[in-house]
């Protein structure tokens, strides 16, 4: 299926040289996504495992349109989650697509041109190797009002960063998110498209079957170290903070229900006012001579 939105159609695809490119396409809504049947992140998925199976396809490029990769969740889909088993099944189809994108035989780069957040940061890490724009910012917010959703960035970054990106409410540069090893390279962003692209094409170049052998390595030695067994036990944890979020308190002490009633600017103001200021970029200092 390929839906359309006032952007037009929400998932654009291309194929040159062997290299297909995906574009989440719904700029107007920082490409938020949905999840689950006939969601975008099913479009996307089920357009990777296609383009899998296509032999005039040897890597895969994911990117956004706008100024966001991805803004993480769609609103209005997850205020209609009220119980904790209505964010179990959401949070179990968001996983399962996310598991697809891993078990793909061809390789995956995750394009950050902007903002990364939340869901949309957790599938980027599901991708092989991940570039970002200079104007990229990816981070958690979600965390400011009782949710989660780190536990995979502990796989890239170790468990302290990502306590630190759980435990904040900051959100990370490129630049930042490099240092950590959350992705590999930082891009100018008026060069990102054709440094990305560039990219892929050597990725293309590479041995069909050795690349896919490779990642299956590196893969399955994440999945000894225990990925599956710890995404299934976050899930769950997950699927209880989430459903308890809304009779949370916001550092004024309302309660984030009482805010939702309010209106979506009330709930974004009592969320983020103590987190305007970055910490890391304040702290940082410079190494001694």
């Amino acid at each position: 299926m390929n839906a359309t939105t006032d952007d037009g159609p929400r998932l654009l695809m291309s194929i040159d040289g062997g290299v297909a490119t995906f574009t989440l396409n719904r700029p107007r809504r920082l490409n938020a996504m949905d999840h689950g049947p006939g969601s975008l992140q099913r479009e996307l998925v089920d357009a990777l495992s296609a383009a899998d199976d296509n032999p005039d396809v040897r890597c895969s490029i994911v990117t956004g349109a706008g100024r966001a990769f991805c803004s993480g969740g769609e609103v209005g889909a997850i205020n209609t989650l009220t119980t904790s088993r209505d964010w179990y099944w959401f949070l179990r189809h968001e996983d399962e697509d996310n598991e697809r994108i891993r078990q793909l035989r061809k390789p995956t780069i995750g394009a950050v041109n902007g903002l990364c957040l939340g869901a949309g940061l957790i599938m980027a890490a599901h991708f092989d190797i991940l570039v970002a724009s200079d104007r990229a910012t990816m981070g958690f917010i979600e965390t400011r009002f009782g949710g989660t959703g780190v536990d995979v960035i502990a796989y890239h970054v170790g468990a302290q960063w990502a306590k630190f990106m759980a435990m904040s409410g900051e959100l990370l540069t490129a630049q930042q998110a490099k240092d950590i090893g959350l992705i590999v390279a930082v891009i100018p962003h008026a060069r990102f498209a054709a440094k990305v692209a560039d990219l892929g094409r050597r990725v293309a170049a590479m041995p069909v079957q050795a690349v896919e052998m490779n990642r299956r390595v590196v893969n399955g030695a994440m999945t000894n170290m225990g990925w599956g067994s710890q995404k299934d036990l976050a899930l769950a944890l997950n699927a209880v903070t989430n459903g308890d979020a809304r009779d949370m308190a916001a550092s004024d002490g309302r309660l984030f229900s009482d805010l939702m009633r309010e209106g979506w600017s009330s709930f974004k103001e009592a969320r983020d006012a103590p987190f305007r200021e970055p910490w890391l970029e304040q702290n940082a200092t410079a190494p001694s001579e």
